[in-house]
Formats: structure tokens, sequence, C-alpha cells
């Protein structure tokens, strides 16, 4: 079987991220100049700039008008296994996580909230809306919706230094064991871009899923934005 030719812009878009990881260059430094790396790898300019076009739009590089090309800030991992995970590999990576609740009430469940908490339409519910941020900077907001009558009081031990698993494990012996999640884009409404600091209609990941216990119960449901030109998704395969 014949081998498989790379092209030549992916090609350049391997050697640039090659160059930027073998030399560890900070976010915020300036590449080389178009003619230094082409003369240097020995490729057309067009190949190069389309590997810069690409690099840019998947938030590896950005332009500055009439200064050149830098390097952007790192993603942050965003695992396809659901919120929980976010937050323990982002910690695990050592950064600092805060929320900011911006509202926490009680509401009547809609047909879709009741379909995904498998509940009477109608039936209360906690309303719990939060803004997360990554080292200080606000980078998701997350709607959660759990049945009031499966945790009663849960707002009197839910704060912005509390987590919900230890409350779900310590006050109403559920441990979250599994779930389902859908992934999709949605684009950010005036509301929403000046909680996240970003520009109204920008792009933003929308994830939405339900969290199970480990009778199968559903836990809760919740809905995600997240900034696209903070996190990458990420999905571990095991064979």
């Amino acid at each position: 079987m014949a081998a498989v030719k790379i092209s030549p812009g992916m090609e350049a878009i391997e050697k640039i991220e090659d160059f930027i990881k073998v030399n560890r260059v900070k976010a915020h430094t300036r590449i080389p100049c178009e003619k230094d790396l082409c003369e240097f790898w020995n490729i057309s300019r067009s190949t190069l700039r389309q590997a810069v076009d690409e690099l840019v739009e998947n938030g590896v590089l950005y332009r500055v008008p009439n200064k050149g090309v830098y390097v952007a800030e790192p993603h942050y991992l965003r695992d396809m296994a659901g919120v929980v995970a976010m937050v323990r590999d982002l910690l695990d990576q050592g950064h600092t996580l805060t929320k900011e609740i911006l509202s926490m009430n009680v509401i009547e469940a809609s047909k879709q909230i009741s379909r995904k908490l498998r509940v009477r339409l109608g039936t209360k519910v906690y309303e719990i809306i939060k803004c997360r941020k990554v080292d200080g900077v606000p980078c998701t907001i997350e709607t959660t919706y759990m049945a009031v009558e499966r945790y009663p009081g849960f707002t009197d031990y839910y704060n912005e230094n509390a987590s919900m698993d230890p409350i779900f494990e310590e006050h109403y012996d559920t441990v979250e064991t599994s779930g389902t999640e859908q992934i999709s884009v949605a684009y950010a409404t005036e509301a929403e871009a000046e909680i996240l600091d970003i520009e109204s209609g920008a792009p933003l990941f929308f994830a939405s899923g339900v969290a199970l216990d480990q009778n199968k119960q559903t836990v809760m449901f919740y809905k995600q934005l997240i900034r696209s030109d903070k996190f990458t998704f990420v999905c571990t395969i095991e064979s």
C-alpha cells in the first residue's frame, strides 16, 4: 500500500506547532517573520500563509496589524466526560477555580426540564445559574436544574465556597456515577457576553446533559455555555 503523503499545508502547520513547543515559545511572543520561516523550512509563502491562517482560526496564533503574528494563550482542556471532569482536570493542571452564583431560585419544571429530570410537568425544581472563572477569567455560564422534592434544603448548603458533589453525598446519599452530554455551538447574547467579558455574538460551545447517580436516577439537568477562545474539547479513548 502506498504511503499517504502529508499535504504541504498540513506539514507547515506541524512545523509551526513543533517550533512553538520545542522552543517553548511563551504566549504573546512574536514568531519569526514570514520570509525567515519560508527560507528556514524551504516552503512557499502561500503555503505558510495558509498554515498561519488555520492556526489563527484555531486560536493557536493571533495577528497584530502591522506588527506580526504572535502565540496565543493556550486553551484549557475540557473533557467530553462532563462538567465534573472539567473541574477536576483544571484543578489537576494547577489552575485556580472560583464561581459566582448569579441566581438561585425555585421554578416550575418546563416540558424540557421535566423530561430531562423525569419528573411531572410543573414540579418544583431548583434553578441555579453560576459563572465559573479560571484564574480569575470568566469562562463558563452554567445552569443547573434539580428536583426540590428529592433534594430538600439544597440551597441552604450550597454557596460560592461549596461544591455540589460533597453536598449530594453527605446530605442525600447520592453519588454521581454516569451521564450523557450533547455539545453544539451557540452565540453569546448581550447579557451572556457581559458576564463572560466577550463581544456579543461571539461563538460559544454549548453543552447540555444529565447526571445519574449510583441507582441510575437523574441527579440534575445542566446547560453550560463555554468560551470557545479558552477551551478545547478532548476525548480520552481507552482500548
